[in-house]
């Protein structure tokens, strides 16, 4: 990769990076450090990644800094609500009824996604917020396709039960 080819893939990717550490981690900060790791070990190994695939390589990379930091931290207590605010996706509500509605729902999605594992968040989050294909996702996390499809399939049936048991029908 060239120094251009690294510039573009900051702008490019930093933003995904650091939104896929802030899901993983749901923490703001260990995010922001995590996505400056990310970016940093990108810088050092430039010569040995192609352009094509830097977004691969640094969300395959994010997602083993933010599993490392998770075990390292696993005895940590919970991060506070404020921090974890910050990986919802804002929804813009018209009404107060509607803004009391989607701050339910975002809450009891946030609960549900926290209690997947670490691996199969990343793959909900990928599919269905960064919307990669399966195959991008399978080389970003490096596992096999098929472990990404099943993994996807139980995970979505965990989240679907745990909605439909809060009352919210998907």
């Amino acid at each position: 990769m060239t120094d251009e080819g690294f510039e573009r893939a900051v702008r490019e990717h930093r933003n995904r990076v650091h939104s896929h550490a802030v899901w993983l981690l749901r923490d703001g900060e260990e995010a922001r450090d995590v996505s400056q790791e990310a970016l940093v070990r990108l810088w050092r190994h430039r010569s040995d990644v192609p352009d094509a695939a830097a977004r691969s390589w640094l969300l395959r990379t994010t997602h083993r800094l933010c599993l490392d930091r998770h075990r390292r931290t696993a005895a940590r207590p919970e991060v506070a609500e404020d921090d974890s605010q910050e990986a919802q996706r804002a929804d813009p509500a018209p009404d107060p009824e509607r803004a009391a509605a989607s701050s339910r729902l975002g809450g009891v999605l946030a609960g549900a996604l926290e209690r997947l594992a670490p691996r199969d968040r990343a793959i909900v989050l990928l599919r269905e917020v960064e919307d990669l294909p399966y195959d991008e996702i399978a080389e970003a996390l490096g596992i096999p396709l098929g472990t990404v499809k099943a993994a996807l399939h139980r995970a979505r049936e965990r989240l679907r039960v745990t909605l439909l048991r809060a009352g919210v029908h998907p």
